[in-house]
């Protein structure tokens, strides 16, 4: 009997999505078994006092346990589940919900990333389990994002010769990859398999329970970049440059579940720019899409010849809910080392020097933003933006607008009461954590108990006397707690 090849999914790729191996192929998904690993609620208790940088990171680890262990999929989940990532030291690299850095040097460079794939500590039970698991079977590494090449490079020196890479990374990237020596006995694969929704994300907040694929029930395909939208019917949802999206027939977004679109610009009137310069009318999109479907803006910010003013306009159109669109974030522009710039000259810089996996190309370009407008307006609006979701991850982009809570409710469920000890040196204490702002505060001991109701009851501490009250209701808000 034919043993089946392996289908290998290193850290760290959306762990919101589960890969949908080609038939007669075993899928081996190393990064939910770290997530998993790493956002163990027992895991992160026990770990709370070990862990540098002093008790206020103790606290957050115990608040995102406790977060974690109420089983719920939703934004506060998703935010626990980065806050256990970043929590987890390792010598070559840091990890977010939705992005792995290199402690030293540069992601664009394959003797840096080759360079972290050997001190990296993290990913070890993860590499040992796929050692285990296709001895003796032909093993497929899947890369889709950029974030998992310290962890795939690992994966081939563990693996030895004949280990193929495949993917969508491995598809743009191939020819710079060829070149790396150490990857010099590997094979090639043409596999870009499907990415589905992972069931507990799909029709959360209420909406329809999609995803699954069990009873009838059709899963959801996540469709990033320039993977194409399925046909037959198929629900998806996505996360896509505006233009892009704009341009799909009105069959296709009859069937979208969610959508991200990524613009570098919006007017009053609704038309957006995308990531290339390719323009889009967000009202007519929006009105093609089927009513109820969530759809948010995430804003990259100093694209060519986008001013300050504009820029800030944009930010603006969008915080105010600009044609049904919610606000994904925003994040500083970059351009793409083989994208097109539709909407104006560009002069395109080289590479830097030893960048031989370059992904993104500086440039020069008339009229757009300096590197301060673009720091100081990015600082001002993510701080303006506490809301957006957790992270580019597909379960944000099918996720609706928060929950009403009860008539007065103000609590964030990004929060949890926990006893640890103090940041503020005055020893041990009980206090409210939350894990959007990152900041806490210290409780005495008789309002620990209608503090932990508010979650529940927004009139937990109408007992208090009115001048209590609103001092206490300020420090809850300013700490994040309230919102």
């Amino acid at each position: 009997m034919d043993v089946p090849d392996v289908l290998v999914v290193p850290p760290l790729a959306d762990f919101t999505t589960v890969v949908a191996p080609p038939a007669g192929t075993a899928l081996l998904d190393l990064n939910e078994h770290l997530v998993r690993r790493l956002a163990d609620p027992a895991r992160l208790r026990a770990a709370a006092d070990r862990r540098p940088g002093g008790p206020l990171t103790a606290l957050i680890g115990r608040a995102a346990a406790a977060i974690l262990a109420r089983g719920a999929y939703d934004d506060a989940h998703v935010r626990a589940v980065g806050a256990a990532l970043g929590l987890a030291a390792d010598p070559a690299v840091r990890l977010a919900v939705d992005a792995l850095e290199l402690t030293e040097g540069s992601e664009e460079s394959s003797r840096d990333l080759l360079g972290a794939a050997r001190r990296c500590e993290l990913f070890a039970p993860e590499i040992e389990l796929a050692r285990e698991v296709t001895r003796g079977r032909r093993a497929h590494v899947l890369i889709d994002r950029a974030d998992q090449l310290p962890a795939a490079f690992a994966l081939v020196a563990a693996l030895g010769e004949g280990v193929t890479l495949c993917g969508r990374h491995v598809a743009e990237h191939r020819g710079a990859l060829r070149r790396i020596p150490e990857l010099a006995g590997v094979r090639w694969g043409g596999w870009s398999p499907d990415q589905l929704i992972r069931p507990p994300w799909c029709g959360r907040d209420g909406g329809e329970a999609t995803g699954s694929g069990r009873g009838g029930v059709e899963p959801v395909r996540w469709i990033v970049g320039t993977r194409p939208v399925p046909g037959g019917g198929a629900p998806w949802a996505g996360r896509l440059d505006v233009a892009r999206a704009a341009a799909l027939p009105g069959e296709a977004l009859a069937r979208c579940r969610g959508l991200t679109l990524m613009l570098t610009r919006v007017d009053f009137l609704g038309v957006a720019t995308g990531l290339t310069g390719g323009a889009a009318d967000l009202r007519r999109l929006r009105a093609a899409l089927p009513p109820g479907v969530p759809v948010t803006g995430e804003l990259a910010v100093g694209a060519p010849g986008v001013t300050a003013e504009a820029a800030e306009e944009s930010a603006e159109l969008l915080a105010g809910g600009l044609a049904g669109v919610r606000p994904a974030g925003v994040r500083p522009y970059r351009m793409a080392v083989r994208a097109p710039w539709t909407a104006g000259g560009v002069l395109r810089r080289p590479p830097r020097a030893g960048h031989d996996l370059a992904r993104w190309t500086e440039f020069d370009a008339p009229g757009g933003m300096s590197q301060d407008e673009v720091t100081i307006l990015l600082r001002r609006w993510l701080e303006r933006l506490p809301g957006v979701p957790a992270g580019r991850l597909a379960a944000c982009s099918v996720a609706g607008p928060a929950a009403p809570g009860p008539p007065g409710a103000a609590w964030d469920p990004c929060t949890e009461v926990v006893a640890g000890a103090g940041p503020d040196g005055r020893g041990p204490g009980t206090f409210a954590v939350n894990l959007r702002s990152g900041r806490s505060i210290r409780l005495h001991h008789l309002l620990v108990a209608p503090v932990s109701r508010l979650a529940a009851d927004p009139h937990a501490l109408d007992h208090l006397a009115e001048p209590a009250r609103r001092r206490l209701t300020a420090e809850l808000a300013a700490a994040g707690v309230l919102r």
